[in-house]
C-alpha cells in the first residue's frame, strides 16, 4: 500500500516536473515567436518606410533634373558649339539613366506592364538621339544594321530600360573613337535577334559571370550603381527572351537577345531609310 502510494506520488511528480517544463518552454516559445513577431512588424515598418522614401527621392529627383536637361538644350541652341555643354549634357543623361532605373525598381512591384506594338526601328533610333551627347563626348560611330522592318510586342518602359541600359554601358566601356553597332535580324520560326555590339574594354570570364548580379559593375571607375544588367535580366525573363553575352577583355562586348516570335510581327513598311537619315542628322 505503502509502495503503490509512494510511486503514484513519484509519477504525480514526475508528470508535474514535465508539465512545469512543458509550461516554462512553451512560455519561452512564445516569447520568441512574439520577439520574432515585433521583430518582423518593426522590419516590415521600416521596409515600408525606405520604400516611400525611395519613391519620394524618385520623384523629387525628376523636377531639377528635367530643368537642368531642359536648360541645357537651350543653351545649346544658342551657343551650338560650345563643347562643355556637350559634356554637361551627358553627364545629365548619364543621371537620368541612373534615375530611370532606380525609378523603375521602385515602381515594378505596384506597376503591371502594359504591352503595346512598338516599331523597333523607330524606338531604337529615338533612344540613340536621346545618347547623342554621350555618343559626340566620345565620338563613338554608332550603326545600325536591320535586315527588315518589325513591331515587338512589349510595354514601352521596359523596352526602354533594355535598350538604354545597353546603350548606355556600350558608350560607358567604348574608349573615345570607338564603334557600336546595333543588330536586328530575324531567325526562321524562332523570333528576332537583337545584338548590341561594341569594341571596348571587354571583359574577363569572371566578369561575365558577376554579369547580372544586384549593385555589380565589372569596372569601379565609371559611373553608375550596377543595376542596368540586373533590370535587363529581369525584363528578359518576364518576357521569355533569353540573352547571350561574349566578350573578350580589351577587344568589345556583344550582348544578344533572343525574342520570341510571339512577342513580333514584321511590317508591311520598312523604315530603315527615314530611321537612318535621323541617325545621320546627329553627326
Amino acid at each position: 500500500m505503502d509502495l503503490t502510494l509512494l510511486t503514484i506520488t513519484y509519477s504525480i511528480g514526475i508528470i508535474l516536473l514535465l508539465l512545469a517544463m512543458l509550461i516554462y518552454w512553451n512560455g519561452r516559445l512564445r516569447g520568441e515567436i512574439a520577439q520574432k513577431q515585433q521583430a518582423l512588424e518593426e522590419r516590415d515598418i521600416l521596409q515600408k518606410q525606405q520604400d516611400f522614401f525611395i519613391r519620394k527621392m524618385v520623384h523629387e529627383m525628376n523636377t531639377p533634373l528635367s530643368a537642368i536637361e531642359l536648360n541645357i538644350s537651350v543653351m545649346m541652341r544658342d551657343y551650338p558649339n560650345v563643347r562643355n555643354l556637350e559634356m554637361i549634357k551627358s553627364s545629365a543623361r548619364i543621371l537620368s539613366t541612373i534615375y530611370d532605373d532606380i525609378a523603375f525598381l521602385s515602381r515594378k512591384e505596384f506597376l503591371c506592364p502594359v504591352p503595346e506594338w512598338i516599331n523597333i526601328e523607330e524606338f531604337i533610333a529615338d533612344r540613340i538621339l536621346y545618347f547623342d551627347a554621350m555618343l559626340s563626348v566620345k565620338e563613338i560611330v554608332i550603326e545600325m544594321e536591320i535586315d527588315e522592318g518589325y513591331e515587338i510586342h512589349m510595354s514601352r518602359t521596359e523596352l526602354q530600360r533594355l535598350i538604354d541600359n545597353n546603350l548606355s554601358n556600350a558608350v560607358k566601356y567604348t574608349q573615345k573613337h570607338g564603334e557600336i553597332i546595333i543588330i536586328v535580324i530575324s531567325k526562321e520560326s524562332d523570333g528576332l535577334l537583337l545584338t548590341f555590339k561594341d569594341n571596348g574594354i571587354g571583359m574577363s570570364e569572371e566578369e561575365r559571370q558577376k554579369l547580372f548580379e544586384v549593385y555589380y559593375r565589372g569596372n569601379a571607375h565609371h559611373q553608375g550603381l550596377g543595376l542596368g544588367m540586373s533590370i535587363i535580366k529581369d525584363i528578359c525573363d518576364a518576357n521569355a527572351i533569353s540573352i547571350r553575352v561574349e566578350s573578350v577583355k580589351g577587344e568589345g562586348s556583344s550582348f544578344t537577345y533572343n525574342i520570341p516570335e510571339t512577342l513580333i510581327r514584321q511590317t508591311s513598311i520598312k523604315q530603315s531609310d527615314a530611321i537612318l537619315r535621323k541617325i545621320e542628322a546627329r553627326k
